[in-house]
C-alpha cells in the first residue's frame, strides 16, 4: 500500500516538478538573409529576451569588432543523411589586433524585446551545408559578472543584493541558436537596376547620392538592398543638441558595405539667444521667438567602408 501511494504521488508531482532552476531567458533564432552574391552568406541571428525582466547581453560594439562573441559553426550532410561538423568560422576582423574586450558592450532588452547581428560567411550558400551559431559572451570574463542580470522597469537588480549567489547567474555555457539547415541559392525577385531612387544608387555605390537621402531621410532600411539597420549607440543630452549615430549595411556591386551616419538632433539659434538675453537683461520676462528648436536634425558625418 505505501508503494502504492508513493507511486502515485511521485507520478502526480511530475507535471509540477522543477528541478532545472536555469530559466530559457534568452532565445537564438537564426536565418539567412537573401543577397544577389555568390560568393558569401549572410545570415541574421536574433537574441531575444523571453523573460519578464528587464536585462543586458553582451553585443559588438561595431558590426566588425568584437565579433569573437559569436561562432559561426558549419555543418555538413553526409552520404547517411546525418550532420557532421565541417567548419568553424570565427568572426574576427582578419587583420585586427585590437583587444577584443574593448570592442564589446551592453545592450538593454526588455521582456521579449530582440537584437539582430549580421553575420557574413565567405562561401556562397550550398545545398546539403547548414549552419549553427555559438553565442560565448563568457569570452569577456570581466564582463560576464554584470551580463544577464535581469532588472526590473526602474533598473534595480532582480534578487537584490544576494545576486551574485542566484543559480540563475552562475555560467552554464554558451547558447547556441537552431539548426539552419534550408540555405539555398535564392535569387531576389526583380532586377536593383529597375529600383528607382537611393536603392538603386546604393547597389551601384554612388555615395553622394545616398548621403542626400540620408540627409532628407528618406533612405529606408525596409528595401533591398539595406540588409540591416542598427542604432548602436545614442548619447541623449539634458539640452540642446544631442547626437546619434547609426549603422546600415548594404549590399553593392562589389559586395557588403556597412555606411556610419551621425546626426545632430536639435538646434541652437545663437543669435536669437544672445538677443534674448538682451532682452531679459531690459526687463523683459519673455520672448516671443523662439532659441531653439528640437525638430532640426542635420547629418553630420556620412562614412562608408567594407564590412
Amino acid at each position: 500500500m505505501e508503494r502504492l501511494i508513493f507511486g502515485f504521488l511521485f507520478w502526480f508531482s511530475i507535471p509540477f516538478a522543477q528541478a532545472d532552476l536555469l530559466p530559457i531567458e534568452l532565445s537564438l533564432n537564426l536565418r539567412q538573409v537573401p543577397t544577389q552574391a555568390q560568393y558569401y552568406t549572410v545570415l541574421e541571428l536574433e537574441i531575444k529576451n523571453e523573460s519578464a525582466l528587464h536585462g543586458s547581453i553582451l553585443i559588438p560594439s561595431h558590426p566588425q569588432l568584437g565579433m569573437g562573441l559569436f561562432e559561426i559553426l558549419a555543418f555538413e550532410r553526409k552520404e547517411n543523411m546525418k550532420w557532421s561538423l565541417d567548419t568553424v568560422y570565427h568572426s574576427f576582423l582578419p587583420d585586427s589586433s585590437i583587444d577584443v574586450a574593448q570592442n564589446i558592450r551592453f545592450w538593454s532588452l526588455a521582456p521579449l524585446e530582440s537584437y539582430k547581428q549580421l553575420l557574413v560567411i565567405p562561401f556562397a550558400p550550398i545545398a546539403d551545408r547548414a549552419y549553427q551559431v555559438k553565442y560565448q559572451p563568457h569570452v569577456c570574463a570581466e564582463w560576464f559578472n554584470y551580463c544577464f542580470r535581469w532588472h526590473d522597469e526602474e533598473g534595480n537588480p532582480f534578487g537584490g543584493e544576494q545576486i551574485d549567489h542566484d543559480q540563475r547567474f552562475v555560467y552554464q555555457g554558451p547558447f547556441y541558436s537552431a539548426l539552419l539547415d534550408e540555405i539555398t541559392a535564392k535569387k531576389t525577385e526583380g532586377s536593383l537596376f529597375t529600383t528607382k531612387g537611393m536603392y538603386q544608387d546604393a547597389y551601384l555605390e554612388k555615395w553622394r547620392k545616398v548621403k542626400k537621402s540620408l540627409g532628407r531621410h528618406t533612405f529606408s532600411s525596409l528595401e533591398y538592398p539595406i540588409l540591416n539597420k542598427a542604432l548602436y549607440s545614442q548619447m541623449v543630452l539634458s539640452s540642446l543638441p544631442s547626437y546619434s549615430f547609426q549603422y546600415y549595411i548594404v549590399e553593392t556591386q562589389t559586395g557588403l558595405h556597412y555606411i556610419r551616419v551621425d546626426y545632430r538632433l536639435g538646434k541652437v539659434f545663437k543669435l536669437r539667444g544672445f538677443m534674448a538675453k538682451i532682452a531679459h537683461l531690459c526687463g523683459a520676462r519673455r520672448v516671443f521667438w523662439k532659441t531653439s528648436s528640437v525638430h532640426k536634425t542635420k547629418l553630420i558625418l556620412f562614412r562608408v567602408a567594407p564590412f
